[in-house]
Formats: C-alpha cells, structure tokens, sequence
C-alpha cells in the first residue's frame, strides 16, 4: 500500500485511559487524556455481522494510516469524527520504515 500526503484527510484524537487506583488496589479508569492530534487516512476494511443465540454484534474494523509516531499505545483509544475506535492489533510502521503508522482498530456498533 502505497500512501501520500494529500491522502491524510481525516483528523483524529488519540485518547489515552487515565488509570487510578483506590485504597485498596483497584484499577478505576475514571477519565481519558488526549494525547495528540493528527492528519490520517482512514480506510474501513471489514464489517461483521453475527447473529448469536441470544444477540446480535456488529462490528466494522478500520485501518488507519498516521505519520510515524513512537507514542501510540495498545490502550489508546482513537476518536474520529463521532466515533471511538478501539485497538485490535499493535500499531505496526507501514512497510518497516519508520515513516507511516498504521493503526488497525474496531468500532462496535450499537443498535439504536
């Protein structure tokens, strides 16, 4: 895959998960930070739709194209346009070169 400059359309947040704990070791996520902003190309790749014994899950998976960045994390979460995107894989440079991200995440889609 071959990506330019002029395709980076979309701008997203990457959000971060502010983790505390309380007295007595617990883990509470109480808010979210936002790490950074950036230009991106954003493809979706796949939608989902299974229909199980008792409910119904849809998903559509995306693949999101940043310049390179060393502090995208597994727990981040993406924000674009209304949606919030959850990380599915590690984030891994496109082609082994250090200069684009690529971002494979997950929307769950809620009937509304």
């Amino acid at each position: 895959m071959r990506v330019s400059m002029s395709e980076l359309r979309h701008r997203i947040t990457i959000l971060r998960p502010v983790t505390d704990t309380d007295d007595e070791g617990n883990i509470l996520s109480s808010s979210v930070q936002e790490v950074g902003k950036a230009w991106a190309l954003v493809l979706p790749f796949a939608a989902k739709i299974l229909d199980g014994y008792a409910e119904k899950v849809q998903e559509v998976d995306y693949r999101i194209v940043i310049r390179y960045r060393a502090d995208v994390r597994m727990t981040d979460r993406i924000r674009w346009e209304d949606k919030t995107l959850t990380p599915i894989a590690p984030s891994y440079p496109l082609g082994g070169k250090k200069r684009w991200l690529v971002l494979e995440c997950r929307e769950l889609v809620e009937d509304g």
